[in-house]
């Protein structure tokens, strides 16, 4: 089994990279800098340089994206956003540098949002332009593999970036950022390390006739 689930916050180590994440007019902007200034140079993860995870404070608008470099230390990509308060995570695996995941804040516009305040999912089963995907039982235990098993109802999702599916988890704090891929490149079975309790949203995102379709559960993960 691979376990691809790096991003733990209980082991942080000082990160070797300055993230800063800026918007203006429907553009996303990430400039990247190693201690003496220089460009990190960044390993290709599933397929892209840089997965871009940005969720709005409340945990209701949530996005993946994949900028492009424009010019060294700097990646791009058009998303307009409504006004509010995001936290933007960049996923990235610069070379040779320590690397910590964590939340950086943009506003958009002048109005704030506040955090959510989540309440435990009781359907398991959710549907999206037709199509249906269930998040079988779970058990969720701080600190314990946790295992995701999802049920496609007989569909069969497409590769997409290099897997059958994603899962990115982000706590109700928004500040612990979980990304997961599947135990195995054909199938729709996860596990997960969260490392606190608490309340968590669970984006799982797969891909059918070219469109990829994102499903979210809230979880509760106890001690």
């Amino acid at each position: 089994m691979r376990h691809h689930d790096h991003h733990h916050h209980e082991h942080a180590v000082e990160s070797e990279i300055k993230v800063g994440v800026t918007y203006h007019d429907g553009k996303i902007a990430i400039a990247l800098e190693g201690k003496k200034g220089t460009a990190p140079e960044l390993v290709l993860a599933h397929e892209k340089e840089m997965h871009f995870i940005m969720v709005s404070n409340d945990l209701e608008a949530y996005y993946h994206l994949h900028p492009e470099k424009e010019q060294d230390g700097l990646y791009t990509i058009n998303q307009p956003l409504n006004d509010g308060t995001y936290q933007a995570f960049v996923d990235t695996t610069p070379k040779d540098k320590a690397y910590q995941v964590a939340p950086n804040t943009v506003q958009v516009g002048a109005k704030k949002t506040d955090k959510a305040d989540l309440n435990h999912d009781d359907h398991w089963t959710k549907e999206v332009d037709g199509k249906t995907v269930t998040l079988e039982d779970v058990k969720a235990v701080a600190g314990e593999a946790v295992p995701l098993v999802f049920d496609m109802h007989g569909e069969k999702p497409e590769h997409h970036l290099g897997a059958l599916g994603h899962v990115v988890i982000v706590d109700e704090g928004v500040e612990q950022y979980i990304h997961v891929h599947p135990d195995a490149d054909n199938t729709t079975s996860f596990h997960a390390h969260f490392p606190k309790p608490g309340m968590y949203k669970i984006w799982a995102e797969f891909q059918f006739a070219d469109a990829v379709y994102t499903y979210s559960f809230i979880i509760e993960v106890s001690e």
